[in-house]
């Protein structure tokens, strides 16, 4: 008489089909954990549609009206959008807006070079990883009058530069033509920059040391290291901030426009943002306003999909 030996088949109790009892643990314990996510993010929810839905939808309705002063409004349709076709005003603004828009690589790279050079520790880097960041503690409203000082004819800008023998670089920097409003710029860069400084520095912390130094050991220079190792494992960190500065070079220079230059001289800084405070408050006429403002939404998304398209398709071709 033989005895079999085939083994015997295991049965996995984790496979095993749960009965209705199990099913429905399964099910209470999905729908906990649904309405546990859904109240994390209910908050979140909430004050985005409360702060940004709603006053976007107000102001699209806003701009289909006719309104003058304080009286009533008036329905206009697409009047608004037709009339910004023909204002000079509207049209200088935009144009002024695609000239900052035009100085995007420098709010890039200058920061992510000043934050290599921080994290590589240079001499006194402790010292500069706080000078740098301490601009951007600063409302901007008081960055912008102390530089009015500054780069007043007679201030300490020019006063440098004629004491030590430049003088043909001495000039009216916020009332010449086209030195106002790359001045402009450069005040907001010089307040703004340090957050783009501690953002790279937070990317930098999550590349290894050895990365680095392997490739200072192969006779890689500080720019060869740049941009061959440090930009493309930073790729998400630079997508980030070139996107940030994508939108908020054309929604951050209000209080800056307004203490330095308030749109002068004539057109000269007079961007679409500044617009639609002076249409809106000053001259009263909230649906052109909105509708100026309406414009902006739609040139600073566009922008922003254009530099999030395309850091993404540079993101997929390195990889």
């Amino acid at each position: 008489m033989s005895i079999s030996t085939a083994p015997v088949a295991k049965t996995d109790p984790t496979s095993a089909t749960p009965g209705p009892s199990g099913r429905a643990a399964i099910r209470t314990a999905r729908v906990r954990q649904w309405w546990l996510a859904a109240a994390l993010v209910f908050p979140a929810v909430a004050l985005a549609v409360t702060f940004k839905f709603v006053p976007l939808g107000r102001g699209v309705a806003t701009s289909l009206e006719s309104s003058s002063g304080f009286d009533g409004t008036s329905f206009a349709g697409a009047d608004n959008y037709t009339r910004m076709l023909d204002d000079p005003m509207v049209l200088t603004s935009f144009r002024n807006a695609l000239l900052v828009v035009a100085t995007l690589p420098v709010w890039v790279v200058l920061p992510l070079v000043l934050a290599l050079l921080i994290h590589q520790r240079t001499p006194g880097w402790k010292l500069f990883r706080a000078v740098y960041f301490i601009p951007y503690t600063i409302a901007p409203i008081v960055v912008g009058i102390m530089f009015r000082q500054i780069l007043a004819p007679e201030g300490p800008l020019n006063a440098g530069l004629r004491a030590v023998g430049l003088d043909p670089l001495a000039t009216e920097w916020l009332n010449g033509r086209y030195s106002a409003l790359f001045s402009l710029v450069a005040v907001a860069l010089w307040s703004f920059f340090g957050l783009g400084v501690m953002t790279y520095l937070a990317g930098l912390a999550t590349i290894p040391g050895e990365v680095l130094e392997a490739a200072y050991l192969d006779g890689a220079g500080f720019w060869r290291r740049l941009v061959s190792v440090v930009v493309p494992m930073l790729r998400p960190t630079v997508a980030y901030w070139t996107v940030l500065c994508a939108s908020g070079v054309l929604i951050w220079l209000f209080p800056l426009i307004y203490a330095l230059t308030q749109g002068g001289p004539g057109d000269a800084t007079m961007l679409p943002e500044y617009l639609v405070f002076l249409t809106t408050f000053q001259f009263l006429d909230r649906g052109y306003g909105s509708a100026i403002g309406v414009a902006l939404f739609v040139f600073v998304a566009l922008i922003s999909v254009f530099s999030v398209r395309h850091m993404f398709k540079e993101g997929t071709r390195k990889s």
